[in-house]
């Protein structure tokens, strides 16, 4: 059995950054499509991928903070549990997955101080950063939940087993 100590020791930070970096992704996002609905998108391949990263930072910032508040008030509770964990984190992590890696390959060979250069440019990068940051904290996140719903088979199962009973 892991300690709820422990889960809550690692779950806590963890979903905390998630949280954070989610904030940044969604403001970015949110921002990039109002500017680029009022003044005209570069490409219209600008507008599905920022707005697929739009639509996966809502998701993951609204599964993060439902998660943290889950695990923190009722621990033992199987809505909060290792299921839900893997579902929505899957779900968030898919998301950004296509969107990131989608507008890394568009704006690869892209230099904001070129010919090239299209209004906000800089913060399309600074959105393919932060992006990238985000799926990889909600990578890690599923490992981690994903160690505890593996150690949660010899109980309940994954199904119906919680953090803290894994």
């Amino acid at each position: 059995m892991v300690s709820e100590g422990t889960v809550k020791l690692v779950h806590a930070p963890l979903f905390g950054l998630i949280t954070l970096i989610g904030i940044v992704t969604l403001a970015m996002s949110a921002s990039l499509v109002s500017h680029y609905n009022s003044h005209g998108y570069p490409t219209m391949s600008y507008r599905d991928r920022i707005r697929i990263i739009l639509a996966g930072a809502i998701w993951s910032l609204f599964v993060s903070v439902f998660l943290v508040a889950g695990v923190a008030v009722k621990p033992d509770n199987i809505l909060f549990g290792i299921f839900a964990h893997l579902i929505g984190l899957a779900i968030a992590f898919i998301l950004l997955l296509i969107g990131v890696a989608s507008l890394t390959a568009l704006t690869d060979k892209i230099h904001c101080s070129g010919i090239e250069n299209f209004s906000r440019c800089k913060v399309v990068k600074g959105l393919v950063g932060v992006t990238w940051t985000q799926t990889l904290l909600l990578f890690i996140a599923l490992i981690f939940v994903f160690a505890l719903g593996v150690k949660a088979r010899s109980g309940g199962g994954m199904r119906r087993s919680t953090l803290v009973n894994a």
